[in-house]
């Protein structure tokens, strides 16, 4: 039987999968909730990296100077 769909990345074997869970808050998390439920859900992955790398590569590809830099990045792209 033949395959269907989209045929596999070459890079799929070397690929590093990452599980996130968030608990979001009505009333506290109201902005990523709305930034969530604009996204269709098949390009939540996409759009996830794409925020990361804006708000985080900076800081952490400039010094890495810890994890507060990092931690006070991550508070920063959040509000």
């Amino acid at each position: 039987m033949a395959r269907r769909g989209r045929p596999p990345s070459p890079q799929a074997a070397s690929a590093k999968v990452v599980h996130i869970k968030l608990r979001l808050y009505p009333g506290e998390d109201d902005d990523l909730i709305a930034f969530f439920d604009a996204i269709i859900p098949r390009l939540r992955a996409a759009i996830v990296k794409q925020a990361l790398r804006s708000g985080v590569s900076e800081t952490w590809n400039n010094d890495h100077q810890g994890h507060d830099d990092v931690l006070d990045t991550l508070d920063a792209f959040v509000t």
